[in-house]
């Protein structure tokens, strides 16, 4: 049972943590975004839209790196 379990949580890592650049960068775009949001005051009408912006950036930066 508990090697069952082992397995399956290290298989739902690896869905997230298979490209470590990505989930490395993901994981930085949320603390810089939200430091910024904090320091800033934050534009709370945009931030959706730059939150998101971000998160696409990284992804199609991604998808460019992986195709090369």
């Amino acid at each position: 049972m508990r090697e069952s379990v082992t397995n399956a949580v290290s298989e739902l890592l690896g869905l997230f943590v298979e490209d470590r650049t990505f989930a490395l960068a993901i994981a930085l775009w949320i603390a810089v975004f939200a430091i910024v949001m904090h320091v800033t005051g934050g534009a709370r009408d945009i931030a959706g839209p730059i939150f998101f912006l971000g998160f696409a950036t990284i992804l199609v930066a991604s998808t460019i790196r992986a195709a090369s």
